[in-house]
């Protein structure tokens, strides 16, 4: 691990040098009188003395955080942060509000495009906070929206946060009951929604979803809708009187919730997820200021959805006074240059993307760097899942040879990333540069011992002030317990495989919590899926591991192949060889299938966990909600073969 992965990326003196990391670096070494430009020492320092990282972090960003009576309080779950602090994440945007340059994009399938600067957009956002607290709505309502990745979205949520109201969404590609399982735990006393959106170039209706939706919330004293059609029973958000008043974000405590985020949903009710205005002030300052380099010169964007935790991380570039660009749509419609045309349009300079995005881009066969302009865009992110260490090299050879690409893993756990990169350090193929400022981020082995140069579990040793404030609904936080600390007792176990050489560079392999296990050897997913599916006959792919109805421990392979193919002996071997010689003979399934569709989220993330339980016999609806799925239909061949595989 250490000497096979080849350098793509190497950032220049001058690169370096304009960087904020670089300054922050400057700093830290000026406060603490020690040499820490080069970053493993930086990240050391930062891990070990964590109460004077953050507060030094807040200092450089002119983060005010008032009075407070300590930074660190307690350990692990019962780490408190800040006390007596008070401030408002929307408050950083407030202070961008008379930046002459626009703030927020929005775009769509249609071509249709609304610009708003930051003074128009604190126009609108004053407006609705103003409307909330007439109505009655105040600090600790929930406010939920079931809307679209649209600039509605940024302006109610902005004006949730200003009045220390809590806000949760979902994407209107949610089913019904995926949106009531969720908004229902929480109580809502407004809800906002998008009567329609449109996907792959068609429009699709949700008035009567939201209807339906609102009837199971009896706790909403506010419904509104967005756009320009009307529902019954709900304000139009364009009806709202204009006020001329400026509003000024209401002060907070530091661990105040800020939004609510949900598990996935794969296993059950998703959890619900609070994190506090302080934790994700300082965390997305860090995040976006020094490991992505966005400032107030840049356009950002994330391919994304309001149920997805990046779309929460892509408004956080308005703290920054960069440019997001919202694009609501279908990234394969008319085309798959969509998001590449956008990116030339706006003359983005930061795109982030999903690595199943990337990985499908290199698999059509369609090369940007030849079609496009992309001289303004130096940075892609990829995150939702590892990158190939092929889609590192396609990105260089077929993208931009001069981008800085940037692997991303965290979570909705932590809204953020904890493995990810910084513009001082090279990019090598298929690993991510470094762990977070800040994160203390180890691999343990199975007795909780840190290792080096070998796969482990992905544990957070220290805590961070952006790890969630509770569960929602989450009495003595036994829930919150049991998810992250009961593996490795209080320890942060965040549920991947990953390994970490001697320089920092980190390969993550899949989640631990899918991971197969063949005679005492543990294999991840990642590596069969990163396999399997760079063959010209795989579309897609998931492997689980599962002990049949005579307790024997089986690795099945299930694929869909592309262009019905048909799998026959010569095509299983074909797999078989190429995973064996690829890996070793103990990846090998014992089981290779090909089936019509493989189950994922809507988030795109496979589903080993509940097909491992349905496959071994568990009844589907106990252990997946169907609503939490992009193509629910697709978990009827696997109920429909169980028994055979059993």
């Amino acid at each position: 691990m250490d000497t096979g992965n080849r350098v793509l990326w190497r950032p220049d003196e001058r690169y370096i040098t304009n960087s904020a990391m670089y300054r922050f670096a400057q700093y830290i070494t000026k406060k603490t009188g020690r040499n820490l430009m080069e970053y493993s020492k930086l990240w050391e320092w930062s891990v070990n003395n964590p109460d004077t990282f953050w507060d030094y972090l807040a200092e450089f960003f002119d983060i005010n955080l008032g009075k407070y009576d300590y930074i660190l309080s307690g350990e692990n779950i019962d780490a408190a942060w800040f006390s007596g602090s008070r401030l408002n994440y929307a408050d950083y945007v407030y202070r961008n509000r008379n930046l002459d340059k626009i703030a927020v994009i929005g775009y769509n399938e249609y071509g249709e495009k609304l610009s708003l600067t930051y003074t128009e957009l604190w126009r609108r956002v004053s407006s609705l906070a103003y409307y909330f607290l007439e109505h009655g709505i105040g600090a600790g309502d929930r406010v939920c929206a079931y809307i679209g990745n649209i600039p509605d979205a940024v302006i109610s949520f902005l004006a949730s946060a200003s009045i220390g109201a809590i806000w949760s969404s979902c994407s209107p590609d949610f089913g019904v009951k995926g949106v009531i399982e969720r908004f229902s735990q929480i109580d809502p006393s407004v809800f906002i929604v998008s009567p329609e959106y449109s996907y792959n170039g068609k429009k699709y209706e949700r008035s009567e979803n939201s209807s339906e939706i609102l009837k199971a919330l009896p706790g909403v004293k506010l419904a509104i809708s967005t756009g320009n059609k009307e529902i019954k029973g709900f304000t139009n958000i364009r009806n709202i009187p204009d006020n001329s008043r400026e509003f000024v974000p209401v002060p907070v405590d530091f661990s105040h919730p800020l939004w609510i985020l949900y598990s996935s949903g794969t296993t059950g009710k998703p959890k619900a997820i609070v994190h506090g205005h302080g934790g994700i002030v300082l965390e997305h300052f860090k995040v976006l200021g020094l490991h992505m380099n966005i400032s107030r010169n840049s356009i950002f964007t994330w391919a994304t959805t309001t149920g997805w935790m990046m779309w929460n991380v892509l408004v956080s570039g308005l703290l920054m006074g960069s440019t997001i660009v919202m694009y609501d749509g279908s990234l394969n419609y008319p085309d798959i240059s969509i998001l590449w045309k956008i990116t030339e349009r706006f003359k983005i300079t930061h795109l982030g993307v999903s690595a199943a995005y990337i990985e499908s881009v290199m698999k059509r066969g369609y090369y940007p760097a030849e079609k496009h302009q992309l001289e303004s865009l130096e940075f892609i992110g990829s995150t939702g899942s590892p990158l190939s260490e092929e889609a590192f090299v396609f990105v260089y050879s077929h993208i931009k040879n001069d981008v800085w690409l940037s692997s991303l893993s965290g979570g909705t756990d932590l809204c953020s990333a904890i493995c990810l990169g910084s513009p001082t350090l090279p990019v090598y193929s298929g690993m991510i540069q470094c762990r977070g400022l800040g994160a203390m981020v180890e691999s343990l082995d199975e007795n909780g011992n840190p290792v080096l140069c070998r796969k482990g579990e992905l544990a957070i040793m220290k805590p961070m002030p952006n790890m969630p404030v509770f569960f929602w609904n989450d009495p003595g936080k036994k829930k919150y317990y049991e998810s992250y600390y009961n593996f490795f007792p209080d320890i942060w176990r965040h549920g991947d495989f990953i390994s970490i050489n001697r320089n920092g560079n980190i390969i993550i392999y899949g989640r631990s919590d899918a991971v197969l296990n063949r005679n005492g050897i543990r294999i991840g997913t990642g590596e069969i899926y990163s396999t399997i599916e760079s063959m010209d006959c795989v579309r897609n792919s998931i492997v689980i591991g599962y002990r049949n109805s005579k307790n024997v421990y089986r690795i099945a392979l299930f694929v869909q192949l592309k262009d019905n193919m048909k799998m026959d002996g010569k095509l299983e071997g074909r797999i078989r060889e190429r995973i064996r010689k690829d890996l070793s003979p103990r990846h090998v399934p014992d089981i290779i299938m090909a089936v019509p569709e493989i189950p994922e989220t809507l988030n795109g993330k496979k589903t080993e966990v509940p097909l491992t339980r349905i496959i071994e016999g568990e009844s589907p609806n106990a252990v997946i909600n169907r609503e939490s799925l992009k193509n629910p239909s697709s978990l009827d061949y696997f109920i429909q073969i169980r028994n055979s595989l059993l």
